[in-house]
């Protein structure tokens, strides 16, 4: 008798199971890439690029498309891990914290100070960006490892399922009011913030991201157990554009600015629509995913997918350091196009060095050897 498969651990959970969908890793894949796409863009080109047509564009791939998909299949893979207990989960989330914490120190501080110290940058240049608020910025890998912790606590009062869209649907409900909740004690409001995201340094809070792995791991169930999975993305799809079009309604009622700060806050409007553009995009990336010449022809991709915590963590680096080379929003659109092919290149080979961010302390070095062999296979 054949031998089972061996269990495969999961690019951001870290928990291992045996099946892959590949519309999953395909939209995991072009999740990190959309996302060097506009930091890159938002970092080293000018101001006036980001409002061209093709600024436009990358900005709108660098959204939807990007973080709340990479979230949501954070929650999907739950469902296709067969050890997915609070000790893991907890100590999973707790290891992408000090990933992000580590991430800012080395993109941010590290450069500015010396940007700051060598006269390549200004204060004023950079502002509000000081060593301090970029040491304390929580972007989406605190926000990603706090969720999982979140998680962590939730998994033993209900296991991955539909009852989870009940704590996800009072999560979006809540979240206006619970953003502008403060208790006037700076250490608590304080150790709050990456929670709450009350301080402007505070791009990506659970408050409401959470809501994105929740429904994730909804619909994760879903496609676990379905004998037919394509009818589960099509109807997932179906249900997407219902969700657009509720969305869009919404937005005309309650006429959200449309910019990067109220895509940080996510009002309910926003939830609503980006949830509908996220099972669309899914349905998309499942039907390319299936087709035998397109798959073949993905192989970078899906190794993107496959080491997207070490391509996030690396295209960073790149990114801060590279202020110091091609100046603070300086590339005309040309340059930083020309730039962008650059630091895809440069983080994707980057990230073939850096898979020991994949692994917490805690992992066995057999697991860290069945990653590695996955990685390199992939």
């Amino acid at each position: 008798m054949a031998s089972p498969p061996p269990a495969i651990a999961d690019s951001v959970t870290g928990l291992a199971g045996r099946e892959r969908v590949r519309g999953f890793d395909l939209a995991r894949g072009l999740a990190v890439f959309f996302m060097i796409l506009v930091h890159v863009l938002w970092h080293w080109g000018a101001p006036a690029t980001w409002t061209t047509p093709i600024g436009q564009a990358i900005s709108f791939a660098g959204g939807p498309t990007a973080a709340p998909v990479f979230m949501f299949l954070m929650g999907a893979s739950l469902a296709f891990s067969s050890r997915s207990d609070v000790r893991s989960l907890a100590l999973r989330g707790a290891w992408l914290v000090f990933l992000g914490y580590l991430l800012n120190v080395l993109r941010g501080v590290i450069p500015a100070t010396l940007g700051l110290a060598t006269g390549v940058v200004t204060a004023e240049q950079i502002a509000p960006f000081t060593p301090w608020w970029l040491a304390t910025t929580v972007d989406i890998h605190h926000m990603a490892g706090l969720s999982l912790v979140a998680i962590a606590v939730l998994r033993p009062v209900a296991r991955p399922g539909w009852s989870w869209l009940a704590p996800a649907s009072l999560l979006v409900l809540v979240a206006p009011w619970l953003r502008e909740l403060s208790f006037g004690e700076p250490l608590v409001d304080g150790l709050l913030a990456p929670i709450l995201g009350t301080a402007p340094n505070v791009y990506y809070a659970v408050v409401p991201w959470l809501v994105y792995p929740l429904t994730g791991a909804v619909f994760g169930v879903i496609v676990a157990r379905a004998s037919d999975r394509t009818a589960v993305f099509r109807r997932g799809a179906l249900l997407g554009i219902g969700l657009c079009v509720a969305g869009a309604a919404l937005i005309a009622v309650e006429r959200p600015t449309f910019d990067v700060a109220t895509y940080w806050r996510e009002p309910p409007s926003f939830v609503i629509g980006i949830l509908g553009v996220v099972l669309v995009w899914l349905a998309v990336c499942d039907v390319v995913a299936r087709r035998a010449w397109a798959d073949r022809h993905l192989g970078v991709v899906y190794g993107w997918s496959a080491r997207v915590i070490p391509m996030y963590f690396t295209h960073w680096i790149v990114v801060g350091w590279g202020v110091g080379i091609v100046g603070f929003r300086a590339l005309s659109l040309e340059a930083v196009l020309l730039a962008t092919v650059v630091a895809v290149v440069v983080t994707s080979l980057a990230s073939h060095k850096a898979v020991w961010l994949e692994v917490g302390p805690w992992r066995r070095r057999t697991e860290r050897g069945t990653r590695a062999a996955t990685t390199d296979a992939t």
